[in-house]
């Protein structure tokens, strides 16, 4: 198959705004390679038959040609390398599946869909995972892409890990992560909270979505925590963040936050 693919040079102010626009609605064929300090080629690509996608049209991208599928997809994945996703766990990402049996190794297989783990929300929340991660925890992860979150759960000592994905192709890498690592996911298709039980408690419930996602679900999650229990929200723009919080106060004691360029994540308890 044939693919037209768009290009656009952005700094990473704009990177992560496209990159934000992107995944909020759920389009991931998109490809950045630095060029310079602050400067990134942005292509983006759609099947030949298919119109640019009308949510990109506000951003000066300019028709660079085509490609075979299989050309972008490899210049893609060979694009990968190993990467320290919290400062005592690395990310490999593999070409097929293979064993990875290490606790501070995680190994995954990147899909056209998801990612690895890179993007500086994936790195917020599962360093604060890792951070307050205690032996024997249960875990949720809500929107688990790849389950990168819940392996690294279970790699570092949880009891039971929850993956919920409202795409059915996100639960089938997140078995296949499991497998690749050595773990159990007790992967769920799910619009948000839709597939948790009634009376299922978590200890740490952990999130990695764009502030407008995370706002349709996180008061329900009190529900769903033990007493005590922790909040983990990632994936929110550092301007939003006090708008955000503020609805959450009076449920949620926070604890801490951390910044990566201009996204944010924080720590809250439930009270």
């Amino acid at each position: 198959m044939n693919y037209k693919y768009f290009t656009l040079y952005a700094n990473g102010e704009l990177l992560n705004e496209i990159e934000e626009l992107c995944l909020s609605k759920g389009f991931l064929n998109y490809f950045s390679e630095k060029r310079d300090t602050d400067l990134w080629q942005v292509k983006v690509y759609i099947e030949s038959s298919e119109e640019f996608p009308e949510f990109l049209k506000a951003y000066p991208f300019e028709y660079g040609g085509e490609e075979l599928e299989k050309d972008w997809w490899k210049k893609w994945k060979e694009s990968l390398k190993p990467f320290m996703l919290t400062p005592h766990t690395k990310v490999i990402p593999l070409e097929d599946p293979a064993p990875v049996k290490k606790a501070e190794i995680i190994g995954v297989v990147p899909g056209e869909a998801f990612g690895t783990g890179q993007h500086e929300t994936t790195r917020l929340a599962a360093s604060l995972l890792e951070k307050h991660l205690k032996l024997g925890d249960r875990v949720l992860d809500v929107g688990a892409g790849t389950g990168i979150l819940c392996a690294l759960a279970l790699k570092r000592g949880a009891a039971k890990a929850v993956a919920l994905d409202i795409d059915p192709l996100a639960i089938k890498k997140c078995h296949e992560t499991a497998s690749i690592n050595g773990v159990i996911i007790d992967a769920r298709v799910s619009d948000l909270l839709g597939a948790v039980e009634h009376e299922e408690y978590f200890d740490i419930i952990v999130s990695n979505m764009i502030v407008e996602l995370l706002e349709r679900f996180v008061k329900e999650t009190v529900f769903h925590l033990k007493d005590g229990g922790l909040l983990i929200l990632s994936g929110i723009l550092s301007q939003k963040y006090d708008s955000f919080i503020r609805n959450l106060e009076n449920d949620f004691e926070i604890l801490e936050t951390e910044e990566m360029n201009e996204w944010k994540a924080v720590v809250l308890r439930k009270r």
